[in-house]
């Protein structure tokens, strides 16, 4: 058995919306949840954006820091080299200034031995 279901003529109020409470109470519910969904679609947005600056800014902040980094590796390979070749200026001109005094040493020596000898034996005539 098919029971038709009946309706009543819903009385509206003066904005256009059924009046009572019931119908009241329907429209309120309506309403907190579009402001709701509006709400939380902005907040969406609202976090859609801080995120991507939050990206963009770890991306500058990478670039940055190599580039940093770069700048300084190339700072200290300059320092290092700068040390290197002062350090191999300063050996050479070490080994240069003992050589040199080994040459005088050795000649001075030879010198001193060849006196001792003239004294020990006298002047020998040259042919």
């Amino acid at each position: 058995m098919a029971t038709k279901l009946e309706t009543t003529p819903t009385t509206l109020a003066k904005n256009g919306l059924p009046a009572g409470f019931v119908p009241g109470l329907a429209n309120l519910a309506l309403d907190v949840a579009e402001k709701t969904e509006t709400t939380a679609i902005a907040i969406l947005q609202d976090a859609r954006g801080e995120i991507r600056a939050l990206v963009e800014n770890g991306i500058e902040l990478a670039e940055k820091s190599t580039q940093a980094l770069f700048r300084f590796a190339r700072t200290l390979t300059k320092r290092v080299d700068d040390g290197v070749a002062e350090t191999l200026s300063g050996t050479e001109r070490l080994l240069s200034g003992a050589v040199k005094s080994a040459r005088e040493t050795t000649k001075s020596a030879t010198d001193t031995a060849n006196t001792a000898l003239s004294g020990i034996t006298g002047p020998t005539a040259a042919a």
